[in-house]
């Protein structure tokens, strides 16, 4: 699967807003509400991340289950996914697909994050779901010594049938109305900070 998105920066007290109207987008659906919680993996001086790599395992929502994401020369990322299984053991394929960059050093948990989700398809006049606007309340935590952060986050998107251009016309809207594309490229980049690689998201 290749992931088309964008994520936004919103005040915990902001409203969540409307894209009716925006491009082809006709309707905003009601919310669905679902909790998040992901572990993430590398090993200790982060090398997976700095490659623009990351591996977790998440519980909760519709995709549950071992994620494993891989930068891609066009900007977009490619997802690689197993099912949850039984136990926090590292899927055997998952684990293999990182061995070049790992080696024999063992992958271990990095961070902890908990989010709250709704989310809201986005639809075109014969409501098919063109996007998925998600509202994500965002707790998080990595290491010892160090106290959980929170905040919140938009993020939007592209189904497979999706136009590309869809992604630029939200973010006119949104800037629009003042809400501005995030300076973290991803949650675990802004939990882990400067701890992070410089190149990883």
């Amino acid at each position: 699967m290749i992931e088309r998105e964008a994520k936004f920066e919103l005040d915990l007290d902001a409203a969540v807003p409307r894209l009716d109207g925006v491009g082809p987008v006709s309707r905003q659906a009601e919310p669905v509400k679902s909790v998040l919680e992901a572990t993430y993996y590398d090993v200790r001086d982060h090398r997976l991340l700095g490659s623009g790599i990351t591996l977790r395992r998440r519980t909760g929502g519709t995709d549950a289950g071992w994620h494993l994401k891989l930068p891609r020369p066009d900007g977009h990322r490619e997802e690689v996914a197993e099912p949850l299984g039984s136990t926090s053991s590292i899927p055997a394929p998952l684990a293999e697909k990182v061995r070049d960059r790992t080696g024999d050093e063992p992958l271990v948990p990095v961070a902890r994050i908990t989010t709250t989700r709704f989310s809201y398809s986005l639809l075109d006049g014969q409501d098919r779901p063109l996007a998925t606007l998600v509202d994500d309340h965002v707790t998080a935590e990595a290491g010892k010594g160090t106290g959980p952060d929170s905040w919140r986050e938009l993020e939007v998107e592209l189904t497979d049938d999706a136009d590309d251009s869809l992604l630029d016309q939200v973010t006119e809207a949104l800037r629009g109305i003042g809400v501005l594309p995030s300076t973290w490229p991803s949650k675990l980049r802004r939990v882990l900070g400067e701890h992070l690689p410089p190149a990883a998201g």
